[in-house]
C-alpha cells in the first residue's frame, strides 16, 4: 500500500516534476555559460628516490615506508606558497593565490608517480605553468628538503605538460544534471508540504486515501451557468455527466430485490458541495429509466429543489410534518420529467429539529413510500444542523455527496464517523467536480427493468390553487 501511495503521488505530481527538471537544466545551463571556459594541463612526475638509504640493494620494510613518506612530502612541497610565488613569476598573467587555488595533484594508482595538474582560462598558459612549478620546486628542493648535498633533482619528470584542446570546465552536463535534481527535489518538497496541508479532496485516488474508499459514482465539472442549467439529466441527457448519474440506477439493479432501498437520503457535510443538484440529477435519471420516483426536498432551512424544476413552494413537506396536511396528493408537484414528481419543502413555520423530531415524521415517509418506487431526499448539511441526522433515522439508506476541490479530508471522516455512530447504512459516495475523471462502474448479473404503471397524482393546474400553507 505504501509503494502505490508513492506511485500515485508521483503520478499527481507528475507535471510539477517535469516543469521544475527542465527549468533546473534551464538554471544548470545559463549557469555554465555564466563560468570561464578552464583549460586543465597535466605532467606526470616521479620521485627520484636513487639516492642515500632508499638506493640499498635490499630495503628493508622500514626503507620502503619511508620511501613512501618521502614521495608524499615531495607531492606536498610541490605546491606550497614558496614554489608558486616563484612558478608565478614566471608567467604573465596569474597570480600566486590563483595558481594555488587552480593547481592540484593526484596519486596514479598504487605507484610512485603522481599528476601535476593546473587549469587556467588559456590552454598554452596552464602548459607554461605545470613547467614553471617542476622548474621552480627544482630550484627551491635543496632548500625545502634540507639536503643541500644532493647530487641529482628529487623530481623526475616522466610525461612533458600537456593540455588538450577542449576545456574541462565548465561540466554543462554535470551542471545540467545537478540543477535539474535539485528541482525535482523541490518539486517534490512542494508537492509534498501542499499535500500535507491542503485536506480537500481532489479525485478519486485522493478520497480513497483519504479514507472515503472508491467512489460510487464520480461525476464531472457539470457544464451551465445556473444550477438549473446543471439538470444535466433533463436538459442534456446525452451527456457524459448524464449517463454518469443513470449508472447508479445499474448500481441498484446489482442489489438482491429484498435489499434495495426505497428511501435514500442524499447528504453532505456541509453546504456548497452539490447535494440538492446531484439528488435532483438521480432522481431525473432513474425516472427516465420507467421507475416511479419522487423527489423530496427535506432541506427546510434553505430548500432549493423547487428552484430547479421552477416550480412554486406554496406548501410541501413542513405541511405534512406539521400534521395540517389532509392528504398527501396535493402537494406532489408534476415536473417535466415524465415519472418523476417533487415534494417541495413549503415556507417553514416552526423550527426545522422540531418537525423533523416530530412523530408525523415516519407517518408521512411511511404514506410517501405507497406513491413511489425510489424516493430520493435531499437534506440540510449533517455536519452543520442537527435535524438532518434526526431525518436519517427514518429513511432506509443514504448517499453521501463529496466535492471535489472543496470537501476536506477532516469532514470526510466526520460524516463517516457520525453516519456509524448513528448506525445509519451509506451506499457510497458521489464524487462530484472532478476536472478530470475516469467512470468505472463493475456491475455484475444486471437486470433488465421491469415496465411501470404511472403514479396517479394531481396535475400541475390543481396544485398551484390548492398546495398553500
Amino acid at each position: 500500500m505504501e509503494l502505490k501511495n508513492y506511485l500515485l503521488f508521483a503520478w499527481r505530481w507528475a507535471w510539477l516534476i517535469i516543469l521544475f527538471a527542465l527549468i533546473g537544466v534551464g538554471i544548470g545551463y545559463a549557469y555554465s555559460q555564466t563560468q570561464p571556459r578552464l583549460y586543465e594541463a597535466s605532467t606526470m612526475l616521479m620521485v627520484n628516490q636513487d639516492q642515500g638509504i632508499f638506493a640499498r640493494p635490499s630495503p628493508t620494510l622500514e626503507d620502503l615506508r619511508a620511501r613512501e613518506r618521502y614521495a608524499l612530502t615531495v607531492r606536498e612541497l610541490l605546491l606550497v606558497r614558496p614554489v608558486l610565488e616563484r612558478a608565478a613569476g614566471m608567467v604573465e598573467g596569474v597570480t600566486p593565490a590563483q595558481l594555488a587555488v587552480r593547481s592540484s595533484t593526484k596519486e596514479v594508482g598504487k605507484t610512485e608517480l603522481f599528476l601535476l595538474s593546473v587549469r587556467d582560462t588559456d590552454r598554452q598558459r596552464a602548459i607554461k605553468l605545470a613547467d614553471a612549478i617542476v622548474a621552480s620546486f627544482q630550484a627551491l628542493e635543496r632548500d625545502l628538503l634540507d639536503n643541500p648535498y644532493a647530487q641529482a633533482s628529487t623530481l623526475i619528470v616522466v610525461d612533458p605538460a600537456y593540455a588538450k584542446r577542449t576545456p574541462v570546465s565548465p561540466d554543462y552536463t554535470g551542471n545540467m544534471i545537478l540543477s535539474a535534481f535539485i528541482a525535482v527535489l523541490i518539486a517534490i518538497v512542494i508537492g509534498f508540504l501542499y499535500d500535507y496541508f491542503n485536506t480537500r479532496i481532489s479525485d478519486e485516488s485522493d478520497l480513497d486515501r483519504r479514507g472515503g474508499g472508491r467512489p460510487l459514482l464520480t461525476v464531472g465539472k457539470l457544464k451551465g451557468t445556473t444550477p438549473t442549467a446543471q439538470l444535466v439529466t433533463l436538459h442534456d441527457p446525452t451527456s457524459l455527466d448524464a449517463e454518469s448519474y443513470r449508472m447508479f440506477r445499474l448500481y441498484l439493479d446489482t442489489l438482491p430485490a429484498d435489499e434495495r432501498p426505497h428511501v435514500i437520503a442524499v447528504i453532505s457535510a456541509d453546504s456548497g458541495e452539490g447535494r440538492s443538484l446531484t439528488a435532483a440529477n438521480l432522481a431525473v435519471a432513474l425516472a427516465q429509466t420507467g421507475q416511479r420516483v419522487l423527489l423530496v426536498d427535506a432541506n427546510l432551512r434553505a430548500p432549493t429543489l423547487h428552484t430547479l424544476f421552477d416550480l412554486p413552494n406554496q406548501g410541501g413537506f413542513v405541511n405534512l410534518l406539521s400534521g395540517t396536511a389532509q392528504a398527501i396528493e396535493p402537494f406532489l408537484r408534476v415536473t417535466t420529467q415524465s415519472n418523476l414528481y417533487l415534494l417541495t419543502a413549503g415556507n417553514t413555520t416552526g423550527l426545522p429539529a422540531q418537525l423533523l423530531g416530530s412523530h408525523y415524521l415516519d407517518k408521512t415517509l411511511k404514506a410517501l413510500r405507497q406513491y413511489a418506487e425510489v424516493i430520493i431526499i435531499d437534506t440540510a448539511p449533517l455536519l452543520i444542523f442537527a435535524d438532518t441526522t434526526l431525518l436519517l433515522r427514518s429513511v432506509d439508506t443514504t448517499l453521501a455527496v463529496v466535492r471535489s476541490g472543496r470537501t476536506t479530508e477532516d469532514r470526510l471522516r466526520q460524516m463517516l464517523e457520525l453516519l456509524r455512530q448513528t448506525d445509519i447504512a451509506c451506499l457510497g459516495i458521489v464524487l462530484n467536480g472532478v476536472a478530470r475523471r475516469r467512470r468505472r462502474l463493475f456491475l455484475p448479473n444486471i437486470r433488465p427493468t421491469q415496465p411501470t404503471t404511472p403514479m396517479v397524482v394531481a396535475n400541475r393546474s390543481e396544485i398551484v390553487g390548492d398546495a398553500g400553507d
